[in-house]
């Protein structure tokens, strides 16, 4: 048998290299490998370059618990300009009661928006772009605030094809801690003198009510026609129009999760027609329900449920299937009336508080006859604390 001829060296290293294969099959191998090993075959060759880039930046998930405060960068390095926007930053605001350290500063997060914002054509690639920061040790979220507002205001609008968008800047808490009570509800050209404590010096009112002009724009201006998933968490209680404009602007959303939104929304017939699942407060949940296709919802909330809340959210145009309690104090009450308004629940999570309320829960379920669903619950899952 005569051997088979071999390859011409540049004809070897380019099948080696993969670049027969079509960029279809490339993008399907590059979809099973890990993010470093994607930053990695990026480096093979620019074909090779351009399909894992698209595959690395279809989906953005940033999780960051940020600490109390971050260090100081040292004078001696180039600054990159995230890190020359800090040295700013604490140049002109930072007191000097904390001469060595910085406001606490996401750092993964300004990395990802510097990147997208020096290569806009990556925008194109992101179908899904979530955002969670975890704040409870920070000080002052005067900086993260101005870079919420950013990201909020100018880079999510540029994700074009988002099909999933969480934002989940967990700021509201501390916004609430620093400003006074009368900042939520009111409008940005409120004057200071009728927001601000008179004790309060001309800086502190000057650092209050830019608080307040950033905390109502946290909310992003967008319109994706691709967006079928979204998520606000952390970013206070914007002006309803707002949201609602938002919903308006999004017919197409399919899920919709606020799960620190407190008020009722005034939609019309038409909007978001298609949702199909809700996680928020009782009061925002009988407003978004009437009408409309909810399958599964979750409520949240330190009050609970009434029975004209659970009486509007049964006026969906099908029944809620999947019931999600665990955000909400639970009572004997609380199911009684859930099986009275939304009997059609297949599937219910709830939490006991195991010290306290488990056996006056369960001793209440049984009394009371009317707390029983006429189709059986095929997954009810119970959890105690």
């Amino acid at each position: 048998m005569l051997p088979l001829p071999k390859a011409p060296p540049s004809q070897a290293t380019s099948i080696y290299l993969g670049n027969g294969l079509p960029n279809e099959i490339l993008g399907a191998i590059f979809d099973y490998l890990s993010p470093d090993a994607l930053t990695r075959v990026a480096r093979v060759s620019r074909r090779w370059h351009a399909n894992a880039e698209r595959v690395l930046y279809s989906t953005i998930i940033l999780h960051e618990v940020l600490p109390r405060a971050s260090p100081a960068f040292a004078t001696t390095a180039p600054a990159s300009p995230a890190e020359q926007e800090l040295k700013d930053f604490q140049t002109t605001t930072m007191t000097t009661t904390m001469p060595m350290t910085m406001p606490a500063v996401p750092i993964t997060t300004l990395r990802c928006c510097e990147t997208l914002s020096a290569r806009p054509h990556l925008a194109e690639y992101v179908r899904r772009f979530h955002l969670r920061w975890e704040t409870d040790a920070v000080e002052s979220p005067l900086f993260l605030l101005r870079i919420a507002h950013h990201i909020a205001r100018t880079l999510v609008p540029t994700l074009v094809h988002l099909d999933s968008l969480e934002l989940s800047f967990d700021l509201a808490p501390h916004f609430l801690e620093c400003a006074p009570n009368n900042y939520n509800n009111a409008p940005p050209q409120t004057p200071l003198s009728l927001l601000s404590p008179k004790h309060h010096s001309t800086e502190q009112q000057q650092q209050l009510h830019q608080l307040h002009q950033l905390h109502l724009l946290l909310l992003p201006p967008i319109c994706l026609p691709s967006l079928r998933t979204l998520a606000l968490r952390g970013i206070g209680t914007p002006p309803s129009h707002e949201l609602e404009r938002i919903l308006y602007n999004h017919p197409k959303l399919l899920h919709l999760r606020l799960s620190d939104y407190h008020r009722a929304l005034h939609l019309s017939p038409t909007d978001i027609p298609h949702l199909h699942s809700f996680r928020g407060h009782p009061a925002t949940a009988a407003s978004v329900l009437p009408g409309r296709p909810v399958q599964a919802l979750a409520l949240v909330g330190c009050e609970s449920a009434t029975e004209e809340d659970l009486a509007r959210i049964a006026a969906g145009s099908i029944p809620v299937r999947a019931l999600d309690l665990s955000g909400v104090s639970v009572t004997p009450t609380l199911l009684r009336s859930v099986s009275r308004h939304l009997s059609h629940v297949e599937w219910l999570k709830v939490r006991l508080a195991l010290r306290h309320t488990l056996h006056y829960a369960f001793s209440g379920i049984v009394r009371h006859a009317s707390c029983s669903f006429p189709s059986p619950l095929r997954s009810p899952h119970l959890s105690a604390d």
